[in-house]
Formats: structure tokens, C-alpha cells, sequence
């Protein structure tokens, strides 16, 4: 999954609402991608428990960063 991140500071509230929308959408999709590869860890065998839990952790990292982009842009309209 391609993070996006928000380049410049939206001026217009229209663009402003554009942006939110945006980086909720991806902030929720990295979370729906966490919640995936955590199953997908408490399903792993043991000989794949490592690598589902390094892809767990990876997507955690994700989820972070999508949710500060998503904080910005809600903190923009104050």
C-alpha cells in the first residue's frame, strides 16, 4: 500500500475538506490492513510466526504515520 502524505497546506476550505477526507480514507485503510496482518499473525505457524509478526509491526509503523497525516490535516482547520 502506497502512503500518501499531504505535500502542501491546504488554503481553501474546500481543499481543506478534500485533504481530511483524503487522509481519513488512508488512515482507515492502513488500520483495515493492520487488523488483517494481525490475524494473520495469531493464525502463523510456527515457522511463519516471525515473519507475520515483523509484517504485523510494519503495518502498525504504517497505520502510525497515516494517522499523524490525518491529525494535521484535522489540527489545519483550527
Amino acid at each position: 500500500m502506497k502512503l500518501k502524505t499531504l505535500r502542501r497546506n491546504p488554503t481553501r476550505p474546500g481543499e481543506l475538506l478534500c485533504a481530511q477526507a483524503e487522509s481519513y480514507v488512508n488512515w482507515h485503510a492502513h488500520s483495515q490492513v493492520v487488523a488483517e496482518s494481525y490475524r494473520a499473525w495469531k493464525r502463523a505457524g510456527a515457522k511463519e510466526r516471525r515473519i507475520a509478526f515483523a509484517r504485523y509491526v510494519a503495518a502498525l509503523d504504517r497505520e502510525e504515520v497515516a494517522a499523524g497525516d490525518y491529525r494535521r490535516t484535522l489540527e489545519l482547520a483550527n
